[in-house]
């Protein structure tokens, strides 16, 4: 059967599902994407059992058919042809896929369709209407800081909850904590905690351009999204999450005032002599009106100074750079709140107003 379709509708839906072809597996039908074709509608689907996500492209074909292509190569073959529609034709009996596209001329050998995994989710039932952008600014402000240890499998996921008209997203290693929170009009209660991993692939295909909402489900363990023409369904952790709002409860005597991007280009310097071997070690003396922030090794040492309004004692502190970093890369505030305890406890980031956002980060102790 022959189906024709646009070779660049085409190259980004396998752009999209390539996301969850898993990258090693001993099922080889998990390498490829399921095909299948269906009144003029073409839906891939790609799974790793842990992610599964589905995209569909307008097609023009007479029949229905059902086949599992390799991925890699069909990926390769479709991202390498000219910008000029494409001929799939699919012969059932052999299991071979033709590609033809102006002058070039593939074929490669397919899986049977009723061979590749499935699920069947009763879905539909409780969908919430989110703002795609919303989805996409928690995700870039907080699972960042989620922990890549698979030995605490909980705090590889980030943690998304829904009550009181608020969407907050908690990212947590053993060293930091990330939260951020938007207004949604919602009702639903929700707490999932999602994969941080998975929840950053998805982001990838969340397209700028296209519809603003997206739909979000939990059915079965599993969280459901629907945006554009895909649909991603992430199996979702069982467990109980850290309590994060206790830890941000702790707060000191001693509050900074200080210029976001002044801080960041001071802290980039600084971390030039910083090393993975001594944690990213830069050191900060904080006193009534300036900051010195220093870091030194065997090569050489920089100091940089900074700005503030200290509304506390003066104290000296050391801090991983890489997790100041992350955290102030992400904040959009031309201003923005530091509050300390003392050299041993941990700093927080925070809105000169409200609490919006949380940024977390344990010090570490100087010789």
């Amino acid at each position: 059967m022959k189906i024709y379709c646009s070779r660049n509708d085409l190259n980004k839906a396998l752009n999209n599902v390539s996301h969850s072809v898993p990258v090693r597996t001993t099922s080889n039908i998990l390498e490829g994407i399921l095909i299948n074709v269906l009144d003029n509608n073409m839906k891939l689907t790609a799974t790793d059992t842990n992610i599964t996500i589905e995209t569909n492209i307008k097609v023009q074909s007479d029949e229905a058919c059902e086949f599992v292509v390799p991925a890699k190569l069909f990926s390769a073959i479709i991202n390498k042809l000219p910008d000029e529609d494409i001929m799939l034709d699919f012969n059932n009996e052999s299991r071979k896929l033709n590609i033809k596209c102006a002058g070039s001329n593939s074929e490669l050998i397919c899986f049977r369709g009723d061979d590749y995994p499935k699920i069947k989710l009763n879905e539909g039932h409780n969908e919430i209407i989110l703002s795609k952008e919303d989805i996409k600014t928690l995700i870039r402000k907080t699972a960042f800081s989620a922990s890549t240890d698979d030995i605490n499998l909980i705090l590889t996921g980030v943690l998304l909850e829904i009550k009181d008209g608020f969407m907050r997203m908690v990212g947590v290693d053993p060293f930091r904590i990330a939260t951020y929170k938007i207004e949604v009009n919602e009702n639903q209660d929700v707490r999932v905690i999602i994969p941080a991993k998975l929840i950053n692939e998805t982001a990838k295909i969340m397209d700028a351009e296209g519809e603003d909402k997206l739909s979000f489900e939990i059915v079965d363990n599993k969280v459901i999204m629907k945006f554009d023409n895909n649909k991603v369904t992430i199996n979702t952790f069982s467990g109980k999450f850290i309590d994060y709002e206790r830890l941000l409860s702790r707060v000191g005597e001693i509050n900074i005032r200080v210029k976001r991007d002044d801080l960041l280009k001071s802290t980039e310097r600084a971390s030039l002599l910083a090393s993975v071997q001594n944690n990213n070690l830069i050191r900060f003396n904080i006193q009534k009106d300036m900051m010195y922030i220093t870091s030194l090794n065997e090569e050489g040492n920089i100091e940089e100074k900074v700005e503030i309004i200290n509304e506390g004692e003066d104290l000296n502190i050391g801090i991983n750079s890489k997790y100041l970093k992350d955290a102030l890369s992400v904040i959009d505030e031309e201003e923005i709140k530091i509050n300390f305890k003392d050299s041993v406890s941990p700093c927080i980031i925070s809105p000169l107003k409200g609490d919006k956002y949380n940024y977390l980060i344990l010090p570490i102790r100087m010789n």
